[in-house]
């Protein structure tokens, strides 16, 4: 592909001619971001008739393949990689359309657990159908570079102290 076609490849080849520093790691960067902002835009058009944000469909998710449909908010919160504020708003939300509900730890007062009612499990069940259907957002990308490209990524991921 040319860089003339491909802004990313323009960017690093214009960052180096310029004598800017690592010139690989910030095209790396630019592709990234520019994919993200790609998916993104996919996921939040597939959410919509939803009524679900892609923080609410991660958290309803992560609550689907739980244990009995439980998580404790903090649990979720760090697996989300987002503030307990943001968690505790976005159930205010979802428990407000009686998709989510809170109820206390059965061994540990202190904690709170988030549980998916019935109603939360259809809508996060069609929703992830729906997002399935258009590849998470990963338009046109094969099995099998999605395959690669989890590969890389975790190998990024591990690198930058995400992943033991």
């Amino acid at each position: 592909m040319s860089a003339e076609a491909d802004a990313v490849e323009y960017s690093r080849q214009h960052w180096a001619a310029s004598g800017q520093p690592a010139a690989d790691h910030f095209a790396a960067m630019g592709a990234l971001m520019r994919t993200h902002q790609l998916m993104v835009a996919e996921l939040d058009r597939l959410l919509k008739p939803h009524s679900l944000s892609r923080t609410a469909f991660l958290l309803m998710a992560t609550l689907l393949m739980s244990r009995d449909h439980t998580r404790p908010l903090g649990q979720l919160s760090r697996h989300l990689m987002v503030h307990p504020t943001t968690v505790t708003l976005v159930i205010d939300q979802l428990e407000g359309r009686d998709l989510v509900s809170r109820r206390p730890h059965p061994t540990d007062r202190r904690t709170i657990l988030a549980a998916l009612t019935d109603e939360g499990r259809r809508v996060v069940t069609k929703a992830g159908e729906d997002l399935a259907g258009a590849q998470f957002g990963l338009t046109g990308v094969t099995d099998s570079l999605a395959q690669r490209l989890t590969g890389v990524l975790g190998q990024v991921r591990t690198k930058m102290g995400d992943v033991d």
